[in-house]
């Protein structure tokens, strides 16, 4: 399975990065917008996507990003709680972005 992070944070990118170095099927993108996420998902071609929801400032790109999208898993990283009721009712569970030891856990348990 391959695995794709979607943020538009370059630290905690590199702070996921550093945790799967040495595994060639994660991958990370910084994005900043809907057009730049969904490059990245069609190149890539993620069975697993780890979204945040806001890309931008204060937006909401990933709700956007995440009702285009069709048949990848997808996990909520937003930190933003007013909002994850939205991607429950999508079906998308959330993880915590410091919660690394379930982030490697969904990786590792989808490594098949």
């Amino acid at each position: 399975m391959k695995f794709l992070f979607i943020d538009d944070s370059a630290e905690w990118l590199a702070i996921i990065r550093r945790l799967f170095r040495n595994n060639k099927n994660v991958m990370f993108v910084e994005c900043h917008s809907v057009e730049e996420a969904l490059a990245a998902i069609i190149k890539h071609q993620p069975d697993v996507i780890f979204l945040d929801h806001s890309l931008t400032e204060g937006g909401g790109e990933g709700l956007e990003i995440a009702k285009q999208i069709k048949g990848v898993k997808i996990y909520s990283t937003t930190a933003d709680f007013t909002v994850r009721s939205e991607y429950q009712k999508l079906g998308i569970e959330h993880v915590d972005k410091c919660d690394l030891k379930k982030i490697k856990s969904i990786i590792t348990e989808n490594e098949i």
